[in-house]
């Protein structure tokens, strides 16, 4: 072959590969779903729905030790092809608790490699009960390769990233780190602020979720804070998950689920599809 031919195969080839498009790139952090409106079906349909649509991982509140092992048994799990990230566990700092049931459930997460999602239950803010109790929960669950990761909620003792940052201050565990959500922090009245918000919160971040959400999340309820990723009028793309990417969080994203009304079908394939959407423009937009 002539080096003019050469050439203009190769130029060929180019506007070719141009035109099909390379496999854009996107963001590596791996992408799950609270079960949150699967609650009533077989884990196994769970797991099923979930990973057919692209979803690697859930996240949950605790269901009791006989429905973790459940879920625990699905092929999926057992293969490592589909990951609990965490289990959301209510934790009434303030009140009797048994050390015995928590080292139980401490013992399932650790056979999964899930994280304790801890919502401290009790009086708002940081004080000495809550720092010794959660302490005392790091410590044991250290010893059971369980990390613990703070969960900030709405009219919980812990509500927004920033006090739990200062939780992990007053603790003194380097092992405990903290989770951040779009919702909690909308509700919280820190729309205008989240770019700051992540940038503390960054080298504390070991889970974060995400969800559609409207501007104004005013109204009583979750409608307007958590939506299917495809609805609402606020720019996550820009406002929330860039800045999430960009601080430096290469963890979990869970998307958030709690109290959406469609068919788990459809918002799951909806918010997939605008994750794979928000992911590939992220990543372009990064470098990535």
């Amino acid at each position: 072959m002539t080096v003019g031919k050469t050439t203009a195969v190769a130029t060929l080839l180019t506007v070719l590969l141009g035109c099909s498009g390379a496999p854009e790139s996107s963001l590596e952090n791996p992408f799950g779903a609270f079960n949150f409106t699967l609650e009533s079906r077989p884990p196994v349909e769970q797991v099923r729905l979930l990973q057919e649509q692209g979803y690697q991982g859930t996240a949950l509140y605790w269901p009791g030790a006989e429905d973790f092992e459940e879920l625990a048994a699905v092929q999926a799990v057992r293969d490592g092809s589909f990951r609990v990230f965490a289990v959301l566990y209510d934790f009434a700092f303030a009140q009797p608790w048994s050390r015995e049931q928590l080292d139980a459930i401490l013992l399932s997460l650790a056979s999964q490699e899930a994280d304790l999602w801890l919502i401290l239950s009790g009086p708002h803010g940081p004080n000495d009960a809550m720092v010794e109790a959660v302490r005392e929960v790091v410590t044991m669950a250290t010893a059971r390769g369980v990390r613990v990761v703070v969960y900030p909620h709405d009219e919980n003792a812990i509500e927004t990233v920033e006090e739990a940052l200062a939780l992990i201050e007053a603790v003194g565990r380097p092992e405990l780190k903290a989770s951040l959500h779009l919702c909690h922090e909308l509700k919280a009245g820190n729309r205008d602020r989240l770019a700051q918000v992540i940038a503390a919160a960054a080298p504390q971040l070991a889970l974060a979720s995400i969800n559609g959400a409207s501007k104004n999340v005013d109204a009583p309820g979750w409608a307007e804070a958590i939506q299917p990723l495809d609805r609402g009028n606020l720019d996550v793309r820009n406002t929330y998950l860039l800045p999430l990417i960009r601080s430096g969080y290469t963890g979990p994203l869970l998307l958030h689920t709690y109290g959406l009304e469609d068919p788990p079908e459809e918002h799951l394939r909806r918010s997939y599809a605008a994750w794979r959407r928000m992911s590939r423009e992220v990543a372009a937009t990064l470098g990535k």
